[in-house]
């Protein structure tokens, strides 16, 4: 398989991942939610945040519209489904 073929998207944050960015602890996650030395995952919160960043920096977004993207896509994935 290579290594930019997609694995779905991460259950925590919504990011498409390839070989590269999937947790080698859990498929679920990506390398950004869950640490690849601890295993731990990030807060909902920390997510949030990281969410909101990537979203003005790779998406274009405005800090408004990032806050507003991100509040409404986390609720949806599974991750977070049943805990907010």
């Amino acid at each position: 398989m290579d290594n930019k073929q997609s694995r779905g998207v991460c259950e925590s944050c919504g990011m498409p991942m390839d070989a590269n960015t999937v947790s080698k602890y859990d498929p679920r996650y990506c390398i950004y939610c869950q640490d690849q030395e601890t295993r731990r995952l990030k807060t909902y919160e920390e997510v949030k945040q990281g969410s909101i960043g990537a979203a003005q920096k790779f998406m274009g977004k405005t800090e408004e519209e990032a806050i507003k993207m991100t509040e409404e896509m986390l609720p949806k994935l599974s991750r977070w489904k049943l805990s907010l």
